[in-house]
């Protein structure tokens, strides 16, 4: 795999982690009041918001939010697709 790739696709793979620690951290604790969570808030929040911005227009009046889900599904097929072109497919 090429470096440039291979640095991508493992930077997609972070993101997927701290979105799912961000969806974890909200249930057991507030989001933002501290050093991490608001690290976690400020760099998974320009992924999140423009998802949840278009479910509430598909979805008016949904009573959970659904794009961590989302967006780790968008970033795990685009971590997939960098990944086969970094193998030359």
């Amino acid at each position: 795999m090429s470096i440039v790739a291979d640095l991508v696709s493992k930077l997609l793979n972070l993101l997927i982690l701290l979105i799912f620690l961000r969806a974890i951290l909200s249930w057991i604790m507030p989001v933002g009041r501290d050093m991490i969570t608001r690290l976690l808030v400020d760099v998974t929040e320009p992924i999140l918001a423009p998802i949840r911005q278009l479910t509430s227009k598909i979805i008016p009046g949904m009573f959970m939010d659904f794009s961590p889900l989302i967006a780790i599904v968008i970033l795990q097929v685009l971590a997939g697709m960098v990944e086969r072109v970094g193998r030359g497919y």
